[in-house]
């Protein structure tokens, strides 16, 4: 779940820290699944914080809790102009530099890799930390040095992260980190004789990522919007083993803002790796719209179909339907079950029964549909057509007579949310 507030933030800090920080799915808007694949989401940290910065803007900021759990990972540098992360050594002697690239001691492009960061200062008399260093770099120096004990674990920097976005002065970058988390029950991505992570899952992934960043980072709200997926782009270097972990880095290479200074367009290079290597590149471009333009967009560009569609409610929704007729002064209603649907009309089943006489004679009956999400339809309509088969079962059709401009675009929005085309229907 992620920490969206001090409370949260709180409880991770007086129990032990959990092993993984699953994303809610609202974030993933994967929202039939049981979880998101998305896991200790955080913005990249920063090396260094100002020294005025961490004093006094993150102290006077955050409870004092949170800046004390925050001094276990950042330490004052030497001459006092700023606060470093403590996952790497800013200093190395030139003693322990000479023993572990010496002769014989590392391969020749490791040494090439430390001189790359590490340069000998001498008024100091030892080596320096310079330039910029990725992740995969600080664990590859770790690993070299057996520096092991400096490591921060994802839920770690996952924790640190969401502390430091708290306040606005700390330095940040539009770089991003996640673990990859498939539970290993998933229907379809966890097939029990899968050898490998597919490529379908870590693009899958990928894509959640990117959305999550989105709304996150980017300030787009997580309801009354739409993600309109301009791209997407895959790229597959080596097998994936299903036994070791997946890290996820997004890069945030493309962004145009709306008025709210939201994320509206944007391009995103997404890199999964494994063991510090890369295994895939994911490119997705996107734009975000409000609910209400995309639904006026849409309006303008209606299907073009021969015959009127209808359209089976698919497997994940449930639509309740009630018929409604009078029986003199007296109410009456009839249950059923939706076969299919459309803008023009609806065919029922019930078992068992068929429409009292009343309602069939009726060229005005009332209808409330019910739809999961979308909300409900109210209107009036007629019987066309009614068979009983010989199973005792009864088909009946409707056509919808009135209904107002609300219900209308809510059936419509219900038809392009929930509903899968009837091909080759006849016509009744």
């Amino acid at each position: 779940m992620w920490i969206q507030n001090h409370a949260k933030v709180d409880q991770l800090l007086r129990g032990r820290l959990p092993e993984i920080l699953i994303l809610d799915k609202a974030y993933t808007r994967t929202y039939s699944q049981d979880d998101s694949f998305v896991a200790n989401i955080r913005r990249t940290l920063p090396r260094e914080i100002p020294a005025d910065v961490f004093e006094h803007a993150l102290a006077s900021s955050i409870p004092g809790e949170h800046f004390e759990f925050l001094c276990n990972y950042y330490g004052r540098i030497d001459g006092g102009e700023a606060y470093m992360l403590r996952s790497i050594p800013r200093y190395i002697s030139a003693e322990l530099m000479a023993q572990h690239t010496g002769d014989g001691a590392f391969a020749e492009s490791d040494r090439q890799f430390l001189f790359r960061f590490y340069t000998f200062d001498e008024h100091q008399g030892r080596y320096a930390l310079i330039g910029y260093m990725t992740e995969a770099d600080e664990i590859r120096v770790l690993k070299l040095f057996n520096m092991k004990s400096l490591h921060i674990s994802n839920v770690e920097k996952a924790t640190v992260s969401q502390i430091l976005s708290q306040v606005a002065e700390v330095p940040r970058k539009d770089i991003f980190f996640a673990s990859m988390h498939v539970p290993r029950n998933h229907k379809f991505f966890s097939p029990p004789n899968l050898k490998h992570i597919s490529g379908m899952q870590i693009t899958e992934a990928a894509r959640q990522f990117a959305i999550a960043c989105h709304h996150i980072y980017g300030g787009v709200p997580l309801t009354d919007v739409t993600f309109l997926l301009e791209s997407l782009a895959s790229e597959f270097y080596q097998y994936a083993k299903v036994n070791l972990p997946v890290k996820m880095r997004a890069i945030l290479k493309e962004v145009k803002l709306d008025k709210q200074n939201a994320w509206r367009n944007t391009e995103f290079e997404i890199t999964a790796y494994q063991q510090n290597m890369e295994i895939s590149k994911v490119t997705t471009r996107a734009t975000i719209l409000p609910l209400k333009i995309y639904r006026k967009l849409k309006s303008g560009q209606e299907e073009v179909y021969e015959i009127d569609p209808r359209f089976h409610p698919n497997d994940r929704v449930r639509i309740s339907i009630s018929i409604r007729y009078t029986d003199g002064d007296e109410p009456r209603k009839w249950d059923c079950r939706i076969v299919n649907f459309s803008k023009g009309g609806f065919q029922t089943r019930s078992d068992g029964k068929e429409p009292p006489l009343l309602l069939l004679q009726n060229p005005r009956l009332e209808f409330f549909m019910h739809f999961d999400q979308a909300g409900f339809v109210y209107g009036r309509c007629k019987n066309v057509w009614t068979r009983m088969d010989e199973d005792d079962v009864c088909w009946a059709g409707f056509a919808i007579t009135e209904m107002s401009g609300i219900d209308r675009e809510t059936l419509s929005d219900a038809i392009v949310r929930f509903g899968r085309l009837v091909e080759g229907r006849e016509i009744q």
